[in-house]
C-alpha cells in the first residue's frame, strides 16, 4: 500500500518537475494531474493516522478510507472523542458496523455524520470547513470532507484537545496503480481539490475576533440581565459582536427568566467563595455569565419552546405543524424526513395515548423521547416500504408463473408474510394465480397475501401429515391450524 520513504528527500514520489527535464505540454499535464492525486493520498494517510491517534482504533487502509468514512461510523467516534458531553457511544447508529457488513449503507448512517457536523459545531469550527451529509454518504465531494478534517485537526490541536496531524508529503509513496486509481476517481467526480496549504490561514482569518470587542458585549449582557428589562437584554443578545447563535425576539421574556435565574445561582455560588480569595485574583467572570454560559440559556430555551411547539402540534393533529416543530434547528432532531409526517403524526399519538394511560392524566413529551419516536417511526415506515416492494415482486412473480420464482419472493423476510414451504412451491403458484386474477389489476394486496398463504400453509402441512397416515395428526392439523374445521367425525378419519 505504502511505506516510509528512507532517504531524505520531502519531495513527493510524483514530486516537481525538474529543470533539465524536457517534457511536451501533454506530458507536463499528464505529470500535473498525477502529482495531485498522490498529494491526495498522502492528505488521506495523514488523516488517517490522526483519526486513530484520537479514537485509539486501526481505519480502513488509506486507499479503502474515503468509502469507510461514508457510514459516518468514524465520524461519530471522532464527535465524541472532541465533545464526549454532546455524543455518547450509544448515539452512534451501527457503532460496530454490523449492519454494514451485512447489508451495506442505511439512510440511518447519515445520523453520524449529522452529529460529527453538529459536535464540531459545538467546540466552533468555522463552517467555511464543513462538507454536505451528502459528500460524505454519496461520496460526492470527499476531498471536501478530508479538507475537513485537516482543518478539525488543526483548530483542536491549538485548543490543546488532540494532537497535531502529521505532514507526510512525500515521505509515504504508493503504487503507480493506486496513484492512478485515485486519479480517475478525481477525474470522474469532477471535484476542484481544496487547498489544504491554506487551511491554517483560512482558520486565523475566521476566528479573528477582537476580544475586548466580545467582553463588552458580555458585560453589556450582564448588565441588561440585572436591569431586568427583556426588550433591552434582547437588544444586546443580538448584537453580532456577542457572537451568539439562533436568538429569536419573541422568546426575549423566556431569555431574560432564564438568564436572571443562571446568573443569581452563578453569583450565590461566587459568594461563598469571595472570602478566601483576595480582590485581586478575583476573575471578573465568577458572578458574570460567560458568552459560552449565555448561549447555553439561549439553546435551554429555544429547545423547551420547539418541545412545546411538538407536543402542542400532536395535541391539535395538526400533520404539518408536527413537521415544522420536529425541524426546529434548536430540537436539534436527528433524520426527520418530509415523506414520514403522516407516520410521525400517528407514531406520536399511539405513543402519547400509551403515556398518558400509563401516567393517569396528560403528558409532556421530552426531547429524548421524541428523538426515539422519530427513530423507531423512521424504521417503521421504512420496514413498510420494503414490504410494499417485496408484495410489488410477489404479484410480478405469480403473473410469470414460475413457481420457484414465487416462492424465492413469498420467503423475502421483507414482504412479513406467514411462513413458506418450499415443497409446495406448486401449490403457492396455482392457488395465488388463481386469487390474483379474480382480483384487482394492481395484484394483491399485503393483507390478502397474508390470509392466502397462511391458509395455503396450513395446506401444505396437511398433505404432508396424510402421507404419515397417522389419525391424531391429520385431527390437530385439521382443527387446529388456520383451517379450523369443526364437527369433524373421527370414524371417518381413516378414509
Amino acid at each position: 500500500m505504502y511505506y516510509e520513504e528512507k532517504a531524505n528527500s520531502h519531495k513527493p514520489r510524483y514530486g516537481t518537475i525538474q529543470d533539465d527535464e524536457r517534457l511536451s505540454a501533454e506530458e507536463m499535464d499528464e505529470r500535473r494531474r498525477q502529482n495531485i492525486a498522490y498529494e491526495y493520498l498522502c492528505h488521506l494517510e495523514e488523516a488517517k493516522r490522526w483519526m486513530e491517534a484520537c479514537v485509539e482504533e486501526e481505519l480502513p487502509s488509506t486507499t479503502d478510507l474515503e468509502e469507510g468514512l461514508r457510514n459516518g461510523v468514524y465520524l461519530g467516534k471522532l464527535a465524541k472523542f472532541f465533545a464526549p458531553k454532546m455524543v455518547s457511544e450509544k448515539k452512534i447508529y451501527d457503532r460496530d458496523q454490523a449492519r454494514y457488513k451485512r447489508t451495506g449503507l442505511h439512510f440511518r448512517h447519515t445520523d453520524n455524520t449529522v452529529q460529527w457536523l453538529r459536535a464540531m459545531e459545538s467546540v466552533g469550527l468555522p463552517k467555511i470547513f464543513y462538507p454536505e451529509t451528502t459528500d460524505v454518504y454519496n461520496r460526492k465531494n470527499m476531498p471536501k470532507v478530508v479538507y475537513c478534517i485537516h482543518a478539525l485537526s488543526l483548530y483542536l490541536y491549538k485548543q490543546g484537545i488532540a494532537p497535531q496531524i502529521q505532514d507526510l508529503l512525500g515521505k509515504v509513496a504508493f503504487t503507480e496503480e493506486e496513484i492512478s486509481n485515485m486519479r480517475s476517481e478525481l477525474e470522474k467526480y469532477g471535484i476542484q481539490m481544496p487547498t489544504f496549504s491554506k487551511i491554517g490561514g483560512i482558520l486565523a482569518n475566521e476566528l479573528s475576533v477582537d476580544e475586548a470587542t466580545l467582553h463588552a458585549a458580555v458585560f453589556a449582557i450582564n448588565e441588561a440581565v440585572d436591569k431586568g428589562e427583556a426588550a433591552v437584554t434582547i437588544g444586546t443578545l443580538k448584537n453580532p459582536n456577542a457572537m451568539l447563535r439562533n436568538t429569536g425576539e419573541e422568546l426575549a421574556q423566556d431569555y431574560q427568566d432564564t438568564l436572571s435565574r443562571a446568573k443569581a445561582s452563578k453569583e450565590l455560588q461566587a459568594s461563598g467563595r469571595r472570602l478566601s480569595i483576595a480582590t485581586e485574583e478575583r476573575d471578573v467572570y465568577e458572578e458574570l455569565l460567560t458568552q459560552q454560559e449565555i448561549q447555553s440559556c439561549v439553546d435551554l430555551v429555544n429547545t423547551q419552546v420547539a418541545v412545546r411547539q411538538v407536543n402542542q402540534a400532536i395535541s391539535a393533529q395538526n400533520e404539518a405543524a408536527l413537521l415544522v416543530g420536529l425541524k426546529v434547528p434548536a430540537l436539534g432532531l436527528l433524520g426527520v424526513q418530509d415523506a414520514n409526517s403522516h407516520w410521525y403524526l400517528e407514531h406520536f399519538t399511539t405513543y402519547c395515548q400509551v403515556q398518558t394511560r400509563d401516567a393517569g392524566g396528560a403528558v409532556m413529551l421530552e426531547r429524548e423521547e421524541i428523538q426515539r419516536v422519530v427513530i423507531s417511526c423512521n424504521d417503521f415506515a421504512e420496514a413498510e416500504k420494503r414490504k410494499l416492494e417485496a408484495i410489488t415482486a410477489i404479484n410480478s412473480a405469480i403473473r410469470h408463473g414460475v413457481a420457484a420464482e414465487t416462492i424465492e419472493e413469498l420467503t423475502n423476510p421483507e414482504a412479513q408474510l406467514p411462513i413458506v414451504y418450499q415443497t409446495a412451491a406448486n401449490l403457492y403458484q396455482t392457488e395465488l394465480f388463481s386469487l390474483q386474477i379474480q382480483g384487482p389489476k394492481a395484484g394483491l394486496g399485503h393483507e390478502e397475501l397474508s390470509v392466502a398463504v397462511e391458509m395455503l400453509s396450513a395446506v401444505a402441512v396437511l398433505n404432508e401429515v396424510l402421507d404419515t397416515k397417522e389419525p391424531q395428526a391429520v385431527t390437530e392439523q385439521l382443527s387446529d391450524s388456520p383451517l379450523g374445521f369443526s364437527n369433524m367425525d373421527h370414524d371417518n378419519l381413516h378414509r
